[in-house]
């Protein structure tokens, strides 16, 4: 009888903390890693943290901090130093909390080929990479992306697109 008072005790604990995670509004989330949670915090602070220097990155609070990133370095001035480094923050920023990405937008910028980090994006709906100088995309990205829907390349250097 006291093994079931146990059992029952500790099945209200972990129901109590589940209810208190999801009516304080941070509700985490898994990373591509699979092993790290994120709160809306961890988010933020990760855009603060890894947003390209001359760029912007967006949104920064409401619900879509989950499921939207809009990378701009519209006006930014890049040399070949600066184009490494751009890379290594979007790598960097999509690689923490990105996993939960249905949208994502990376304009006006330097790169020449889709950071890998975004093939494993597998929630990702839609991907603008308009206005910036892609010459190639990684092999068999988009065969990952099962919800892809809708993918913009405008005002870039490529030469073929991978067909599933």
């Amino acid at each position: 009888m006291s093994w079931v008072l146990i059992i029952f005790a500790v099945m209200f604990c972990v129901h109590d903390i589940t209810e208190a995670i999801q009516n304080a509004n941070l509700t985490p989330t898994s990373t591509s890693s699979g092993d790290v949670r994120c709160t809306k915090v961890d988010v933020i602070a990760a855009r603060q943290s890894f947003c390209p220097a001359q760029c912007s990155c967006s949104p920064l609070d409401g619900q879509d901090v989950f499921t939207k990133l809009i990378v701009d370095c519209s006006g930014a001035q890049f040399n070949q130093s600066t184009s490494s480094q751009l890379s290594h923050n979007i790598t960097q920023l999509l690689s923490r909390c990105g996993s939960e990405l249905s949208e994502l937008t990376i304009t006006n910028t330097p790169i020449t080929t889709v950071p890998e980090v975004v093939c494993n994006l597998f929630k990702i709906r839609s991907l603008n990479f308009n206005n910036n100088q892609l010459t190639s995309l990684p092999s068999n990205c988009f065969t990952r992306m099962l919800n892809l829907t809708a993918f913009w390349a405008w005002n870039n250097h490529l030469t073929s697109l991978q067909v599933r």
